[in-house]
């Protein structure tokens, strides 16, 4: 099995946290979000609050873990074949940036248009504010329901000043970061091919740090995946092919037993936990009392934006859980087994319909479910059953997971595979002599 099929297997977590979370967010277990001490105490101090527990409820350190593992997963094929002297290498290089746009963005369109059609037909039961559809309304103005799809492509595209246009799937802002920070691995991969290892090395550490120190955390994402793909062809196969095995010593001998710890191996684990940690920090709008140590090492170029200060320390544990996992054999295991494969495999589908899933049915399902439950309609005041109340969220929760997994795989056999044969058919021609 490739050593990096693992990344698939994590992007497949990534991807079921963030459809979890907005099956959930603004709803309820809302104070999951939040921090064990969010004030006020009686609202909060939930186990479910304090980390690792937390990270079931980390989508928003989800988009941060997605860029660096896809600043990794896309350069280090290209660093493998520049490490060869491959006299092909430009040309894969040119190849990739390429393909990049299609393989992005025809599954986005697709979705786009069939979400628009959904709304049309008045199938949706979710209410779009207007702010959102643009004076938009079911069974009526054809014309201008086909203007709203192109806009919304136009303005996801725009990789220079992101315009903010969320359209009917939220999640989709994340498109143009993907597609910007994927640009920027290439161009750098390209400047720095012909470097030497050592100076390139200390260049994408300046580089990355540099992008840190200014709170843009989606570059610093990207070059810190291609960073640490970088480091992982560097260190060579031997130090990731098994895990090392520690000499047995006499318990008495004291000095030789301190000479057998592997402090490489701690040094990995610490940065995996320390890097769970961050990823798990809550979304209150401050840093919680167990996080404000990292205030003495802030940037000040963050200006205290919460933005910045939250996504930019999510990004930085994303980083140290890519690291560990990438060096530790043992980590990589569970995510190379074939349900975190196959969960890898249909990611970036299920991050795609996940929201027009819940549009369509999540809302029917959980009524349905209370009025068995309780033999009344669903109400506001609903919440104060607690029985009946987690019945028909958690049953629902199981339920629309299925879908979205069943849809998930649809949308990956029938679109994603074929846009990606598109992909491929349209770089042949653009290329051909």
């Amino acid at each position: 099995m490739d050593r990096t099929t693992w990344l698939d297997g994590l992007r497949g977590i990534a991807a079921a946290i963030v459809a979890t979370d907005h099956y959930f967010m603004g709803s309820v277990l809302d104070h999951a979000f939040l921090s064990f001490w969010t004030d006020p105490p009686e609202e909060n101090r939930r186990l479910i609050q304090l980390p690792p527990i937390r990270l079931l409820f980390a989508a928003h350190a989800m988009v941060p873990m997605f860029l660096v593992i896809s600043g990794y997963a896309i350069s280090i094929n290209l660093l493998r074949l520049r490490n060869s002297n491959d006299s092909n290498f430009v040309r894969r290089l040119s190849s990739a940036v390429s393909r990049r746009i299609f393989r992005i963005y025809l599954p986005v369109f697709v979705i786009a248009v069939i979400s628009q059609l959904l709304f049309f037909c008045n199938l949706y039961q979710w209410n779009f504010g207007d702010e959102i559809v643009r004076g938009r309304k079911p069974w009526t103005a054809p014309w201008l329901h086909i203007t709203y799809v192109f806009r919304y492509m136009i303005d996801i595209m725009n990789i220079i000043n992101l315009q903010g246009n969320s359209g009917l799937s939220s999640q989709l802002w994340t498109m143009p970061v993907e597609f910007r920070g994927s640009c920027i691995v290439y161009v750098t991969v390209l400047g720095l091919a012909f470097w030497r290892p050592q100076l390139r090395r200390i260049a994408l550490a300046c580089l990355t740090t540099y992008w840190f120190y200014f709170g843009l955390w989606e570059v610093f994402a990207f070059l810190a995946g291609l960073y640490l793909a970088e480091m992982r062809l560097l260190s060579g196969a031997s130090s990731s092919d098994e895990e090392p095995k520690l000499p047995f010593h006499s318990l008495t001998d004291w000095t030789s037993h301190f000479k057998s710890v592997n402090f490489s191996t701690i040094w990995k684990y610490s940065c995996f936990i320390f890097g769970i940690y961050l990823v798990c920090l809550s979304d209150g709008g401050e840093l919680p009392p167990d996080y404000r140590f990292l205030k003495f090492v802030e940037s000040s170029r963050w200006e205290n934006d919460w933005w910045v200060v939250s996504r930019c320390w999510k990004t930085a544990g994303s980083v140290l859980v890519v690291y560990a996992i990438s060096q530790l054999p043992r980590l990589q295991r569970p995510l190379n087994s074939w349900p975190m494969q196959y969960l890898g495999k249909i990611s970036f589908s299920l991050y795609l319909v996940h929201q027009t899933v819940y549009h369509l049915v999540r809302d029917p399902v959980r009524n349905f479910l209370w009025f068995i439950a309780t033999r009344e309609p669903y109400s506001e005041n609903s919440r104060q059953y607690t029985v009946p109340f987690a019945f028909s969220w958690l049953a629902g929760y199981v339920i629309m997971s299925a879908i979205n997994l069943y849809v998930a795989h649809l949308y990956t056999k029938y679109v994603d595979e074929r846009c990606v044969q598109i992909a491929q058919r349209i770089d042949r021609w653009f290329t051909r002599q």
